[in-house]
């Protein structure tokens, strides 16, 4: 990890699940003071305070983000609620790392992004699989030209959720489905490597409530690499990523969007492990980043910028539109 000149003091929005996994990965780094938890719900607010150690309880998102000695924010707040939350907190002057999906559509994360720079105040979206060493190595690896031309990626996240319509990922005015909730990752790592599509197919399977419970997704980059993607909350896939080249393949086993493994693959099935290496639960990286550019007076990460995050949810926009 590099120096950083100062202490950060993180608060948080919205003590859920993912913000348990941010925490416990915030927890590693020196640089970061576990300081506020904001819940709109006290109790539930202090219980997770209590469990990670930050000092400041709020009952009210506003009342900790008029605490002056804050810095910056993670919001894990539902995704319907991402793009309000966002501007709540810039509006305020406390940089923000928001929770993938950045928010419900292009338009708002075009509202985002302007008042990012009115406001001269830094926005990043969390996609912690950006900053994992097997997919920086994924892509080193593809640029150094170990499997030759890249030709295909096959990616895919999926799970078995049993069907409750109470449950956020099943709910549409939660911004549910299983494309922002887990396609992301598969979709992100296609734009990591190709860049944004060209052109996008899909077919999809709904949940009772017109969610998408299971979609199929087929895109076309300008290298003339496509990527055959997928996700699921009906049945548990591999949840593997794999790019097939001219001279081989590389492969990110189970679990690839939190995994530290990296294989190259030879034609002939042999498969050779590539270093990579995992400190923490990944979360850590994405907090790391926030803070190496708030060192630099940033208001974006030039390795996970506002423009990508642009092309990624307009990607989103029409996979869910296709």
């Amino acid at each position: 990890m590099k120096e950083h000149k100062k202490t950060y003091n993180w608060g948080i929005i919205g003590p859920g699940r993912i913000a348990r996994k941010f925490a416990a990965g915030l927890q590693l780094l020196p640089q970061a003071r576990l300081y506020a938890v904001a819940s709109r719900s006290y109790s539930r607010a202090k219980d997770f305070a209590d469990e990670f150690g930050f000092e400041k309880v709020y009952g009210s998102y506003t009342e900790m983000l008029e605490d002056k000695t804050l810095d910056v924010v993670y919001i894990a707040t539902t995704n319907n609620l991402h793009c309000e939350h966002t501007l709540m907190c810039l509006e305020a002057g406390k940089a923000v790392l928001c929770e993938k999906p950045f928010a419900s559509n292009a338009s708002e994360v075009c509202s985002m992004i302007a008042k990012s720079r009115e406001k001269g105040v830094f926005l990043m979206e969390a996609l912690c699989t950006r900053f994992l060493p097997n997919m920086l190595n994924l892509k080193l690896q593809i640029e150094a030209g170990i499997i030759g031309k890249p030709v295909m990626l096959q990616c895919d996240f999926g799970f078995f959720r049993a069907f409750d319509p109470q449950d956020r990922v099943f709910a549409p005015l939660l911004g549910g489905g299983s494309v922002p909730d887990i396609g992301i990752y598969p979709v992100f790592t296609a734009l990591y490597l190709f860049g944004k599509p060209i052109e996008i197919r899909t077919l999809s399977v709904p949940a009772p409530t017109g969610t998408d419970m299971t979609t199929a997704i087929l895109m076309r980059h300008s290298g003339g690499e496509l990527s055959m993607l997928s996700s699921s909350l009906a049945a548990q896939f591999e949840n593997e990523a794999r790019v097939y080249g001219e001279k081989g393949q590389l492969k990110i086993p189970r679990q690839f969007s939190r995994t530290d493994r990296l294989m190259f693959v030879a034609p002939d099935g042999t498969e050779t492990p590539l270093a990579a290496g995992l400190d923490g639960n990944g979360f850590n990286y994405e907090a790391a980043e926030v803070m190496s550019c708030l060192d630099r007076n940033l208001i974006e990460s030039p390795s996970m910028s506002h423009s990508f995050s642009l092309d990624l949810i307009e990607t989103l926009d029409g996979i869910i539109e296709n």
